[in-house]
């Protein structure tokens, strides 16, 4: 079954209205989420990425590599997951579900078997 990627999308402060309380509700929220998709056989695999990184760029045989992802971005992607589901539809259901939609928007994709592919 084909795999998809869900990216977590957000503001940098989408969260920081929550109280500790509200916050640990939440996370509590992400994590029966993806209990739920595991039960249901189709969790692959996830995790929070960092707010910092590095963006490398090839160019003549050279590579640069400068700090990212842009700090002046509006929005983040601050996690991802990965479930199995028949199509794109049916993926786009089942992220629909999620908890984080509460939050921001979660951008999903088909993880390519041969690369990128449409």
């Amino acid at each position: 079954m084909p795999h998809y990627i869900g990216f977590i999308r957000a503001t940098t402060d989408s969260h920081d209205h929550l109280g500790p309380d509200e916050a640990q509700r939440a996370l509590e929220n992400y994590l029966n989420w993806a209990d739920e998709r595991t039960k249901e056989g189709r969790f692959v695999g996830g995790g929070g990425l960092s707010k910092s990184g590095r963006v490398l760029r090839g160019s003549g045989g050279e590579v640069g590599a400068t700090d990212g992802p842009h700090t002046e971005a509006t929005e983040i992607v601050g996690g991802y997951q990965v479930i199995e589901a028949e199509d794109l539809d049916q993926a786009e259901k089942i992220f629909a579900t999620h908890p984080h939609l509460e939050f921001g928007p979660i951008e999903v994709r088909k993880v390519g078997d041969r690369g990128c592919e449409d």
